[in-house]
């Protein structure tokens, strides 16, 4: 169990800091660019681009979690030949969905923009999508292929390229008169830069996991876990981007971009609290009590993270989104309040984890086609009676619905589910802390916010501390893990 806490330990560091940088990269540059583009033209943009990423999941159709399992498994086993024969044939798949999706939203950009959107100003944008869709594709895939080989060092380069090089590109694009065709071009220079840097990484320690014979494999096997994969791909990529989309057919794109800046602000925490991605080719070398133990683990400590960091968004939501965005962006605080409870259902992320890892991925990817057909039919109702917080709404039903439906039946298959401790004890700490912020008065100066949030962070330790949440034995633990 040691030996398994250090390995997650030192992924979960290395990728807990490619996720802050991707995640502070990625706000710095939503700010710049909120900065820079007027509501309007920054709805265009997320439009746009939350088009190309909903087809993102067709060029992938699973195969970066197939990726994950079956070349972690070989690795794991030392058998480099069948990573490298797995390796090669999923590569060759992804290939031809890649080059497959691209092409066909630079031909179809024309009658998506002017027949399905009504907005004709669409059109240049797709195409630039289209090529900033193949070489994201292919930079995802190298991803995924870090991750099954457990570097998550290397993600730190790759995130580090990409988020410097489009906070760099995309604003002089936009400076130099380019508006979003410029920042869409910036992206599309990012990846290619980035695609680069993180093959030649992969050449310095790996080139013999390409290069070499290859073995016989059971394609019908891979075949039917990349089946069940692709369908928890495509909804997935269609619970993250359904709703822009709709808000872009039902009302002018200036609210796309009021609710991206709400949608980005919440899953730049989720992003740096979530472990899952760590968790996914450790769960696959794991059976019985010690995935049970590890599950648990993994799923206290993410607790004891997002309800104080839930609260105090709620709380703090109005000053962020006026020091982040500007007073322009100001509507994107009431859809804020609504999308922060996400936060809350980070670790029950993990269910999905499990099934998956232990070669059942049907679970959650049924339940996914189900969650985001209810993400869809409520976007619907709730946007054209609530507008951008009836897409929050949606979005925070339908996923509440997906995790809390596979937790009953991680419990049922796997027997395996949370203790109520991890749930309550800081439940009620963060909400004597929320209480705390509700009675001391609103702070006036940026100095004082601080003060306030960290007199907030006292609280709710002290608090989870008395109603022994936290624990010495858990200080002890991470401090040898460390070593």
């Amino acid at each position: 169990m040691v030996r398994l806490a250090k390995t997650v330990m030192r992924s979960s560091i290395y990728n807990s800091i490619s996720t802050f940088i991707n995640k502070l990269g990625g706000l710095i540059f939503t700010i710049i660019l909120a900065r820079l583009l007027a509501p309007e033209l920054f709805g265009i943009f997320h439009l746009v681009l939350s088009i190309a990423f909903l087809l993102l999941s067709f060029t992938d159709l699973g195969t970066s979690g197939t990726l994950i399992k079956y070349v972690s498994q070989a690795v794991g086993q030392n058998d480099e030949t069948s990573a490298r024969s797995y390796l090669r044939y999923i590569f060759r798949l992804r290939l031809i969905f890649n080059f497959s999706c691209s092409l066909f939203l630079i031909l179809l950009a024309d009658p998506i923009a002017v027949h399905v959107f009504h907005k004709p100003y669409m059109y240049i944008p797709l195409i630039i999508c289209g090529f900033f869709l193949f070489f994201t594709s292919l930079l995802d895939f190298i991803s995924a292929l870090f991750v099954s080989l457990q570097k998550f060092e290397y993600l730190i380069i790759k995130h580090t390229f990409y988020e410097l090089t489009r906070i760099l590109f995309v604003p002089l694009l936009i400076i130099l008169g380019y508006g979003v065709h410029g920042a869409l071009w910036g992206l599309v220079i990012a990846s290619i830069v980035t695609l680069v840097i993180s093959i030649f990484l992969f050449g310095i320690k790996y080139r013999s996991l390409w290069a070499g014979e290859v073995i016989c494999i059971q394609k019908r096997g891979i075949l039917r876990f990349l089946s069940y994969m692709s369908f928890a791909s495509i909804s997935g990529i269609v619970f993250a981007y359904v709703d822009s989309i709709m808000l872009g057919i039902l009302l002018p794109a200036e609210y796309v971009g009021i609710y991206r800046a709400a949608y980005n602000v919440v899953f730049a925490f989720i992003g740096i609290i979530s472990i899952a991605f760590v968790l996914f080719p450790i769960f696959t070398q794991l059976d019985g009590l010690e995935l049970e133990n590890a599950f648990k683990r993994v799923f206290r400590y993410s607790s004891i993270l997002v309800f104080p960091i839930t609260f105090g968004l709620i709380f703090f939501a109005e000053p962020v989104v006026r020091i982040v965005y500007g007073v322009d962006y100001m509507p994107s605080v009431t859809p804020m309040y609504a999308l922060s409870i996400l936060i809350i259902l980070t670790p029950l992320d993990f269910f999905g984890i499990l099934f998956t890892a232990k070669g059942k991925p049907e679970f959650p990817a049924k339940l996914m086609i189900v969650s985001s057909a209810i993400n869809i039919i409520l976007n619907y109702i709730f946007i054209v009676n609530l507008g951008v917080l009836g897409a929050a709404i949606a979005t925070v039903v339908s996923r509440s619905f997906n995790i809390v439906i596979l937790g009953i039946l991680s419990k049922r298959i796997l027997n395996i589910a949370p203790n109520l401790d991890s749930i309550y004890k800081p439940l009620f700490s963060s909400a004597i802390m929320g209480l705390f912020l509700y009675l001391v008065p609103a702070p006036s100066t940026f100095l004082l916010s601080i003060f306030e949030i960290l007199v907030g962070v006292f609280i709710y330790l002290t608090t989870l501390i008395l109603l022994r949440g936290l624990m010495r034995e858990d200080l002890v633990f991470l401090i040898e893990t460390i070593r």
